[in-house]
């Protein structure tokens, strides 16, 4: 978010004007009180208020205000931070477009926040890497307010994305199923709607007079004292409230859940285990056991599909021999965990946003309330500020490449030119984690030695279990 705070606050002295069609203008002036700066606009017409004299020795190349490797070395991080944000971006909407899992209502909301930060790295960096190396805004007002305002929107719709983020996680942990009938890619549409005309209002006031005059050879959003106030709190306190007291209630949920579920397991196994140990009243030499199922604290079914052959037990020690055709994994355990990893990349994003851009609102509030008189801050500090809230566009992409598989394989992926075909191993890596690897999950459903598996004309299933029998004449058959 552009500020007046990133230029030298030193205003060109009035110099006397010897020319009407001067097409060259050359300023000096002092920079920190230290050193003296020259600067050429090609535009005199946007500064004819101002009086000047022309330089004798012709036209100079503005002396910036670092040196040669200082400039080389900033350039650098300033091309790193630029290009790792559009290519971070870029991945993120390229993954959701092209990979049928992601395309779900909630992502919605990550590409609108991926969106914009691609356009703070393609259309806000840009200038304001080349404005803080060269000290001084020569593009002329108009681009200075096109600038600007794109700034501001950007950075506002960065934030406001961020909390509808927050939001809709909050109903998904609290209000699972009522939330999930609503949850609709028409109402995630809405809600991006929302965050874009809010990021609107917020930044196009100043294009209707809302603003301080143009001050030569700086450019920054209005410092009129009633629009800082109205777009601080707007673009960041009330969001960044909002998400703190929202952020609040998800964990203290969570945490709650979480304890339940640790409750509820001990309670299945112990209720699993009653029954499958319990004795066998049916008669002949094998007991089938199919279709369990059990319900956790909160009254959700966890189905467990299984075929159980078990010998019948004459003796209390005989080993009982059991397959087991089902999921290891009740698919209610694994939702509640993807909500889990879900809400811990939330926070994660939380921390650096507020890490990011608390430092530059809490400067520019500071600067608004209280004056560079009274309360001077280095020009220097005010850069650093800005550009580390310019870094959470940055940063998002590298958290959910990080801490969100769903989005880790598709971005390698796409990195190493292997898009053919990704949708089959997207589904064959998420069958292995919730299932284990294939060769080991093919293996536990392999029957044991003394089993066959058959399949008749009707389509059932009739399995036989020999009793230590080599030649098969003792086996019991049963039908399914």
């Amino acid at each position: 978010m552009t500020s007046g705070l990133v230029s030298p606050a030193v205003t060109p002295p009035s110099l006397s004007y010897s020319g009407l069609n001067t097409t060259e203008l050359f300023v000096t002036y002092g920079f920190n009180s230290s050193q003296n700066r020259t600067f050429f606009a090609n535009d005199s017409d946007a500064y004819n208020s101002t009086n000047s004299t022309a330089g004798p020795e012709g036209p100079v190349r503005p002396r910036l205000p670092f040196e040669k490797w200082q400039e080389i070395i900033i350039a650098c991080i300033f091309s790193i931070i630029i290009l790792g944000t559009v290519v971070g971006n870029s991945l993120v909407c390229i993954s959701v477009a092209i990979v049928k899992r992601l395309r779900s209502p909630s992502n919605l909301l990550i590409v609108s926040l991926a969106v914009a930060d691609l356009f703070v790295g393609m259309l806000v960096m840009p200038l304001a890497s080349v404005y803080e190396l060269n000290g001084a805004w020569v593009l002329g007002p108009i681009v200075c307010d096109m600038w600007t305002t794109t700034d501001v929107l950007l950075c506002t719709s960065s934030i406001l994305n961020l909390c509808a983020i927050s939001v809709d996680r909050y109903f998904v942990i609290t209000r699972p199923f009522q939330y999930a009938i609503k949850r609709t890619p028409r109402r995630m549409g809405l809600m991006i709607l929302i965050v874009w005309s809010l990021s609107a209002v917020v930044s196009i006031p100043p294009v209707f007079g809302w603003k301080s005059p143009h001050v030569p050879y700086k450019c920054q959003i209005s410092e009129d004292i009633g629009y800082q106030i109205y777009a601080t709190l707007c673009a960041f306190y009330l969001p960044l409230s909002v998400m703190i007291l929202i952020y609040f209630k998800i964990w203290r949920v969570s945490s709650k859940i979480a304890k339940a579920e640790a409750k509820t397991q001990i309670g299945s196994f112990e209720k699993g285990a009653e029954f499958l140990n319990r004795p066998s009243h049916d008669s002949g030499d094998s007991n089938i056991l199919a279709n369990g199922c059990v319900r956790d604290g909160n009254g959700n079914a966890e189905e467990e599909s299984a075929l159980e052959i078990l010998p019948k037990r004459t003796e209390p020690d005989r080993m009982r021999r059991r397959f087991t055709i089902k999921s290891l994994l009740p698919r209610n355990k694994l939702n509640n965990s993807k909500e889990t990893k879900a809400t811990k990349t939330l926070g994660i994003i939380m921390g650096c946003f507020t890490l990011c851009w608390l430092p530059f609102f809490i400067l520019v509030l500071v600067n608004t309330l209280c004056g560079p008189v009274l309360c001077p801050v280095p020009d220097q500090l005010n850069a650093i500020f800005l550009w580390l809230g310019y870094v959470n566009s940055f940063l998002n992409p590298i958290i959910y490449a990080r801490f969100n598989r769903e989005f880790r394989t598709p971005f390698k992926e796409i990195l190493l030119f292997r898009c053919r075909g990704i949708n089959t191993r997207m589904r064959s890596e998420s069958y292995a984690e919730q299932y284990g690897p294939m060769a080991s999950h093919r293996d536990s459903l392999r029957p044991p030695t003394d089993t066959i598996v058959k399949y008749n004309s009707q389509g059932h299933t009739v399995v036989a279990l020999r009793n230590g029998s080599a030649n098969g004449s003792r086996h019991s058959e049963s039908k399914i």
